[in-house]
């Protein structure tokens, strides 16, 4: 393998071995360690490599569908499992413009080459899953502006969808379900029906409701589903109905507010964890969390309440423990720090559970 040492951004970019790693992981083991060593015993070229990658996905996946974000933490996820490499610094998303015109950039250099004529996806309905008999028209709708747009569908639901994405809908819901099919991201304000649950397709996967509000993002790499209200399935099994879900026939996850999935193409896996940034729920929106000598029980489950999370720790390890602190106008995450940072313990969020690890304190 030659020596990469010093490269730039558009050298990774133009570079076939570097390309096949970025474009088809798994298929080469030979480039998966090769580059996994080298990343490892390069850091000052992470940077480089970032660039490298989110150009190759640019030309990929046709960027002007997927939010400039999300791309990086996708790039970024990808690197980080593959090299085992630490969380980095957030990018401005101005940056964005940049990428995209240096990757356009490459692709000519490369003259669109094999990579990009196999793997680029087109972002249209080809295999839609809404059944259309008993004279159902269906209706498509593409976000080709630079704003979010809303649509409001049959059954009076809403949906909000975001620049570059694409909604296809039954002009007319039939009866026992409402269907639609999307590509891209929305957010969907669901009309309560319980004879009617909503259906989402997204290519592997379906998210059903009967009436709550969700977000949705189709996009190459993962489909993602994130709860804001409410409760929603989402299944494997794009067919599934409600018979097989009920039996536990086929594979999926409940998600309720707070919580997410991400279904990983490339692995074929669902993982569910909590949202990057959890929210208070609604009901306890105005809840202050104000603590003079309380029990770390007391505090737990407050946060408990008001997110909606489930908290595990030893109650009698920590049961000496208590807090003063004002977290009312602090996150989750920096919450579960301080708490964390006064009763010398850490927190760990595993599947859509916060786990606290201490070894108590000492009697008061």
């Amino acid at each position: 393998m030659k020596d990469y040492e010093g490269f730039t951004a558009d050298e990774f970019a133009s570079d076939d071995d570097f390309i096949r790693w970025v474009t088809a992981p798994g298929t080469r083991p030979d480039l998966d360690k090769f580059w996994k060593e080298w990343i490892a015993t390069h850091p000052a070229q992470m940077d480089e490599i970032e660039e490298a990658r989110l150009m190759i996905q640019a030309v990929m996946e046709e960027p002007q569908f997927l939010p400039a974000q999300d791309l990086q933490d996708k790039v970024w996820q990808r690197i980080r499992q593959t090299a085992q490499v630490p969380e980095p610094a957030p990018q401005p998303v101005s940056l964005w413009s940049h990428w995209y015109s240096k990757a356009a950039a490459v692709a000519i250099i490369l003259g669109l080459g094999w990579w990009v004529s196999h793997q680029s996806r087109t972002f249209h309905m080809t295999n839609v899953k809404i059944a259309q008999g008993d004279g159902v028209v269906l209706k498509t709708k593409e976000n080709d502006t630079s704003l979010p747009i809303t649509i409001e569908l049959d059954d009076q639901s809403i949906v909000v969808l975001q620049p570059g994405s694409q909604l296809q809908y039954p002009e007319h819901f039939k009866k026992g379900v409402r269907e639609v099919d999307l590509v891209g991201e929305a957010f969907f304000e669901v009309k309560k029906d319980p004879d009617r649950p909503f259906l989402v397709y997204t290519d592997e996967i379906v998210t059903r409701v009967l009436g709550t509000s969700f977000t949705v993002r189709n996009y190459p790499a993962d489909v993602r589903v994130s709860v804001k209200t409410g409760k929603v399935s989402v299944l494997k099994d794009s067919n599934a109905n409600e018979s097989q879900e009920a039996s536990g026939t086929v594979e999926g996850v409940i998600l309720t507010p707070n919580q997410q999935v991400v279904y990983a193409r490339q692995e074929k896996k669902m993982t569910k964890s909590l949202v990057e940034d959890p929210n208070v729920l609604t009901p306890v929106a105005k809840q202050e969390f104000e603590f003079t000598d309380t029990s770390v029980a007391t505090v737990f489950q407050a946060i408990k309440d008001a997110y909606g999370v489930e908290i595990v720790y030893d109650e009698q390890v920590l049961a000496n423990c208590h807090l003063t602190a004002s977290l009312t106008d602090v996150s989750l995450h920096d919450k579960l720090s301080l708490i964390c940072k006064a009763i010398n313990a850490t927190y760990a969020i595993i599947d859509s559970h916060i786990v606290i690890y201490g070894k108590g304190c000492a009697n008061p």
